[in-house]
């Protein structure tokens, strides 16, 4: 090192230690602190959300979250004066939220020795319940009890099951926990109140079956997310946990929807599909007492993507309290395959090169456009080379009806084009869609033209089930317009009462079944959105994804039945454990997949987690509840009060979920507390005293979460063998519903309290 450059380093290590010690009369701070610090001193103060630290968001608004190290002479109501609310007491070492606003008056607070800002940590399906605190609400910590699943319906609507995988089963692999299966694309018995499908009942004849489809595993990899119970997964080449890749709700009862058949002419399904499953699998929940939600990993690119397609309108009629859809936001986020165009008499004309997806064998695609009700707008479709037009359809306006065209291209082959122009029904907007296949070598461009209004473009092609969509291009024609990202969320996601999942990177790297490491790194950030995961608004500006989760090398369970999926099939290199059985020597596997398709059943299993605590939870309670609770970070930000088009409201936060779930139950205590606390008056004015009888001398916690899942009151109760009581005033806070926890090593009560006037 030379000793100019050694001369900067120790005068930058200076800055530092000066910065540690000019926090006189309060804390030190962690060279993580001092650098936040630093920053804020410097202009940072006009955008306290700064990179690499961690940022929660309540209703009283964003805070940064530390450990602290405390002293004798720390003093509570200093830390409640500037609104620091604290959590865990270690001994000496707490944790604190702080208001973001509040940092440097903070560190100047006499009885704190040591201040440590959270840093964003590295996460490791086992790092997908880490990061949306999954594995805090399984164990119980601070609850009254686990919360797991129990008792709750998870369903799913999919394809490639494999019934026989051990995440299946219960933890100790002993009860079987898939309840009915309904392939609707299998000759059988149907359901009762269908006329299609076969449905199967008994653990014996499921197990039998085996599969839905020999060729997918999408159904089981996203089953294992919602509602895997993990057992035979496993830590280490030599050791079997039955937790690692674990599911969110994994006492949860599953009930399966197989949506396509294993082969013949029409290996597609369609959105009457879902809705027969969603009712399917909500009369089931009903007719043994118990709430449901729904997974649907699936999407559509056509449709008007405002919330009053057929489907959104079923969907909307099906669910209610203790019955929710959750649906995938789409994994076009990083393709422009969407354009609007708002019309007026001197700029009336938008044009716009399609491009065919390159790994789609032939050159086909679908484009759906939608204009504003009582307006109208035409279509001109026609074949560009060598800055010449060779042939074009002229424009085509709304008269209810269809036009095929053949454009024959200079090499003397074909584009073959349908356009159908109608108004729609069910919300009075003119819609024009077409079909493309070209064979010729010149670009295909679309020219729309109107007077007024605004249209909507959509670009995207569904075949076997698979979805491929195509970018909107200028190519290199200065009157063509590009298309763009927004808008990209499926049209299912648009329905009122959907709730849906959007995309972040939990996971970067994993390493292998037969020891290869392989990262992400290059593509995204560990803890960023992930490219693909769409974004919205809504066609009518609402606000879409409603929150993310992981859906970035998710590792969860895959079917035993798609050879793909095996040590010698296409997709090998993304296994991650195995298992075998015993009984009959079969192996079952564990890999990595990515797309919101995972991030759909993190939310579905955290959702029946919630359901858990307050079965009674309407989709509307629930898309606030996400919203309230929801971790903000520097990836994320500092979202609106109406969210962001591409988080949503931040990351899905389990544990405050589930708190907050609860605190909308009835007054009283909450099922599931193993210590008697008695509470009264309930309902109060926040004065309320506290009655317990104790065996013996120990210490209790209280702690007290209003209705975001945010602690407003946390202290330590010392009894005494025999009946103690204790008052509490909470009466400088405002009225609404609050959650008081009790806890102990001998066990953990929840009341909730109706705080009013």
């Amino acid at each position: 090192m030379g000793k100019s450059l050694f001369v900067a380093v120790v005068l930058c290590l200076g800055i530092f230690q000066v910065s540690a010690q000019e926090n006189k009369g309060g804390a030190k701070l962690s060279p993580k602190t001092m650098m936040y610090m630093q920053t804020i001193k410097n202009g940072g103060d006009k955008n306290p959300i700064q990179p690499d630290y961690v940022y929660k968001k309540t209703a009283n608004g964003i805070y940064m979250s530390a450990l602290i190290k405390v002293n004798k002479d720390i003093v509570s109501s200093d830390l409640e004066a500037i609104g620091v609310h604290v959590g865990t007491r270690a001994g000496k070492v707490w944790t604190a939220i702080i208001p973001i606003d509040k940092i440097e008056a903070f560190t100047k607070i006499k009885g704190i020795d040591y201040i440590e800002l959270d840093e964003p940590v590295c996460m490791q399906l086992d790092s997908a319940r880490k990061t949306t605190r999954v594995d805090s609400v399984q164990q119980g910590i601070n609850l009254p009890h686990a919360y797991t699943g129990k008792n709750v319906v998870v369903g799913v609507i999919d394809v490639g099951y494999d019934y026989t995988h051990p995440t299946f089963w219960d933890t100790s692999g002993t009860h079987y926990r898939i309840k009915r299966i309904w392939e609707e694309k299998t000759v059988g018995t149907p359901p009762a109140g269908f006329a299609y499908g076969h449905e199967i009942s008994d653990t014996n004849n499921i197990i039998a079956q085996g599969t839905d489809n020999i060729y997918a595993t999408h159904g089981t990899h996203v089953a294992g997310i919602a509602a895997g119970s993990g057992y035979g997964s496993n830590d280490s080449a030599n050791s079997t946990s039955n937790s690692v890749y674990r599911g969110m709700a994994f006492e949860s009862d599953i009930v399966l929807v197989g949506i396509m058949p294993d082969s013949g002419q029409w290996q597609n399904t369609g959105m009457s599909d879902f809705i027969d499953g969603m009712n399917y699998i909500y009369t089931y929940a009903a007719s043994v007492g118990k709430p449901a939600v729904i997974n649907l990993s699936w999407g559509s690119p056509v449709g008007p993507h405002d919330g009053l397609s057929l489907f959104s309108e079923a969907c909307d009629a099906l669910t209610g309290p203790g019955k929710i859809f959750v649906c995938a936001a789409g994994n076009d986020g990083d393709v422009h395959l969407h354009l609007r165009k708002a019309f007026t008499p001197v700029d009336s004309v938008v044009s716009s090169f399609v491009s065919f997806v390159t790994y789609l064998p032939v050159k086909k695609t679908w484009i759906d456009i939608w204009g504003d009700s009582s307006k109208s707008f035409c279509l001109q479709v026609g074949l560009m080379g060598a800055g010449a037009v060779a042939d074009s359809t002229g424009y085509v306006c709304l008269d209810n009806s269809v036009h095929t065209f053949k454009l024959v291209g200079t090499n003397h082959d074909t584009c073959y084009v349908a356009i159908a122009t109608s108004t729609s029904e069910f919300n009075h907007k003119p819609r024009i869609y077409l079909t493309l296949y070209s064979k010729v070598t010149e670009g295909v461009f679309l020219s729309v033209k109107g007077s007024d209004g605004h249209a909507d473009i959509w670009n995207g092609y569904v075949s076997a089930g698979e979805g491929y969509f195509g970018d909107l291009i200028k190519n290199n024609i200065s009157w063509a317009t590009p298309g763009d990202t927004m808008e990209t969320t499926t049209d299912m996601v648009a329905s009122e009462s959907a709730i849906s999942a959007g995309a972040y990177s939990a996971k970067i790297t994993y390493k292998n079944l037969i020891g290869g490491t392989y990262t992400f790194q290059s593509y995204t950030s560990l803890g960023d959105l992930v490219p693909f995961s769409s974004r919205g608004p809504t066609a009518d500006g609402r606000i879409k994804p409603d929150i993310t989760a992981p859906g970035l090398c998710v590792v969860s369970a895959v079917s035993s039945f798609d050879a793909d999926f095996l040590p010698s099939g296409s997709s090998h290199t993304d296994l991650v454990s195995r298992f075998q059985d015993l009984n009959n020597g079969n192996f079952h596997y564990w890999a990595q997949l990515s797309g919101t398709s995972m991030a759909t059943p993190c939310t579905s299993g955290i959702i029946a987690l919630m359901l858990q605590a307050n079965p009674n939870l309407s989709p509307a309670q629930i898309r606030t509840i996400l919203a309230q609770t929801a971790i903000l970070d520097n990836f994320t930000g500092v979202p609106p009060l109406q969210g962001l088009n591409t988080w949503g409201h931040g990351k899905i936060n389990a544990y405050a979920a589930v708190i907050a779930a609860a605190l909308t139950s009835g007054v009283g205590e909450i099922p599931g507390s193993t210590i008697n606390v008695q509470l009264y008056p309930n309902p109060n004015t926040g004065r309320f005293t506290l009655s317990y009888t104790a065996d013996k001398s120990e210490e209790l916690t209280i702690e007290v979460y209003d209705i975001t899942g945010k602690k407003i009151y946390g202290d330590d109760w010392n009894v005494n063998s025999g009946k103690n009581s204790k008052n509490l005033d909470l009466s400088k806070n405002s009225t609404g519903m609050y959650l008081v926890s009790v806890f102990s090593a001998s066990g953990q009560s929840m009341i909730k309290i109706a705080v009013g006037e």
